[in-house]
């Protein structure tokens, strides 16, 4: 994978995370503390937080292919990095309904869901544009 295709992933993944950390907030939010109301300025935070969670995933690029044991190791990492930077991002609302400990089980266990369905995601992304190229070297070697 060049560089150039990289940073475009790593474009991708924000967006992706945007989306998924949005969608997440509004239903912990609705469990943790329903009753609080948000201000215009905390509606930058899943932006933020999604700019922090690109950084980690810089861990996983390869200029070549890597091992599968290589892989996951990185992608252990990442995990491992991405919640240290949510959890140190994030504090429990004042007079919420969960108590501390169960708030910060409640992030760990929606940050592993967002990861994976952001996996999962790029992944698609990734397998459809690989059937898309297989399907035009067949035309093009059906053409000779």
């Amino acid at each position: 994978m060049t560089l150039k295709e990289f940073l475009i992933s790593r474009v991708r993944l924000f967006f992706i995370l945007v989306t998924l950390i949005l969608l997440a907030t509004s239903i912990l939010g609705g469990i943790v503390a329903p009753e609080q109301d948000i201000k215009y300025y905390q509606l930058m935070s899943p932006i933020v937080i999604a700019g922090l969670c690109v950084l980690p995933t810089c861990v996983t690029y390869f200029k070549k292919e890597p091992t599968p044991g290589q892989y996951f190791l990185r992608c252990g990492i990442q995990l491992i990095l991405i919640e240290a930077v949510v959890m140190l991002f994030l504090t429990p609302p004042d007079g919420g309904s969960v108590s501390r400990p169960l708030f910060y089980v409640l992030i760990g266990v929606t940050v592993l869901m967002i990861y994976a369905a952001a996996t999962a995601l790029l992944w698609l992304n990734k397998y459809r544009e690989s059937r898309e190229l297989t399907e035009q070297l067949k035309k093009l070697q059906g053409e000779k």
